[in-house]
């Protein structure tokens, strides 16, 4: 073999060398833009190269030029970088810096013409072999992108336990993210991200959460508008923001402001009907207090808790009750953990100790709703209609 042509053929091999994770993730319209962070290994002496080079529609290359900071306690840039004015339902190719490689993603779309798929579910990272084994699965589904319903790399824990850092936690899941979130096209799927308990410790300043994600501001709660189609609702039990107060008054203004939105669906970590923990735990307690009354007056049908570690599907739920105009509460967060057996309470339509993650498949007049475990079997299905 020429040294030309080996050369040739480790070029891409080499160029991904300095790329430790790249991960996509929407801050704002969901439709025209997209967030692109990628870290690489740092050195004082080095100019950080924040370069994106992007095809166009038409097929032209442009470049455009992000900005980067130091990770915290580790030799690691993280650089980021937000592109705005684009086409929705549209798939973009990329480039970053030097590399060769070729990525894409795909805007969603403005009106719902056709079906759009995206994946929900939490608790994903104790485990990285089961990570590994959901996330083959998922990609065959070719979501559009995925919704991470908190604990996600595991960061906070005992690192004597676990012999590592919360920020080689962190590293670790993102570097596996991007191995494996990504289909054979070469196309990122983006996350939506709420966060955990094991993400950020109730009363910690999450320095090292806000490092690694672009929130404009140190809040987690805020909603997602999809054209005029979905929205969905990401939520913070407790993390940063108290359940009661603020969150609350904001929930309610935002679930007013959208009750005409078809698809209309809360996402956040710690359950208000869980089934694994007690049901009168403080954290249930406030969310059905606060947030499952307004869920019920503004006609939220489903919403997505986690958590526990099992599979759950509640019967519809209003005022502590079974009613059949109630909202149904899908669990229980567990994408990438050791399932837990499951307690037999009043409330639990369907309940399993089973890996999964939720498939949602929306079209026009209804949303349908896949629980599948680890090898694509379902274990769960049913259908949400379009709210009128």
């Amino acid at each position: 073999m020429s040294q030309f042509l080996l050369l040739f053929l480790l070029a891409p091999i080499l160029a991904m060398a300095d790329i430790n994770a790249l991960y996509l993730s929407w801050y704002e319209d969901p439709t025209t833009t997209i967030t692109i962070q990628w870290h690489t290994d740092s050195e004082e002496s080095e100019e950080p190269d924040d370069e994106i080079h992007l095809q166009l529609p038409d097929g032209e290359w442009v470049s455009f030029t992000g900005s980067s900071q130091p990770f915290i306690h580790e030799y690691l840039l993280i650089h980021t970088l937000k592109l705005q004015d684009l086409e929705p339902d549209t798939l973009y190719h990329f480039k970053v810096g030097k590399e060769l490689k070729i990525y894409s993603f795909r805007t969603a779309p403005q009106t719902l013409d056709k079906p759009l798929r995206f994946i929900v579910g939490g608790d994903l990272y104790i485990s990285p072999e089961l990570f590994r084994m959901m996330n083959r699965m998922i990609v065959k589904q070719d979501p559009l992108f995925a919704v991470l319903g908190g604990d996600l790399a595991y960061a906070i824990r005992n690192p004597f336990r676990f012999r590592c850092t919360a920020s080689s936690k962190w590293r670790s899941f993102l570097t596996d993210w991007t191995r494996q979130m990504v289909t054979p096209e070469g196309r990122l799927i983006p996350f939506l991200i709420v966060a955990g308990n094991h993400d950020i410790a109730r009363g910690d300043p999450a320095d090292l959460f806000f490092s690694l994600f672009a929130f404009p501001e140190r809040t987690l709660y805020r909603s997602m508008d999809f054209g005029n189609y979905l929205s969905l609702i990401l939520l913070d039990t407790g993390y940063i923001t108290p359940i009661e107060g603020t969150q609350t008054r904001w929930l309610e203004k935002t679930l007013q402001d959208h009750e005409n939105i078809p698809f209309c669906f809360p996402v956040y970590h710690e359950g208000a009907y869980p089934s694994f923990y007690p049901y009168n735990n403080q954290t249930a307690k406030k969310v059905r207090t606060n947030w499952c009354t307004l869920f019920n007056k503004y006609g939220v049908r489903a919403a997505f808790e986690h958590h526990s570690h099992t599979y759950k599907r509640t019967y519809p739920l209003k005022a502590g009750k079974i009613d059949p105009t109630g909202t149904i509460y899908l669990g229980d967060g567990c994408w990438g953990v050791p399932p837990r057996t499951t307690n037999d309470l009043w409330y639990l339509e369907k309940r399993g100790s089973s890996n999964h993650v939720y498939l949602l498949e929306m079209n026009r007049n209804s949303c349908s709703v896949k629980a599948l475990g680890l090898k694509g079997e379902i274990l769960d299905e049913f259908s949400i209609p379009a709210r009128d």
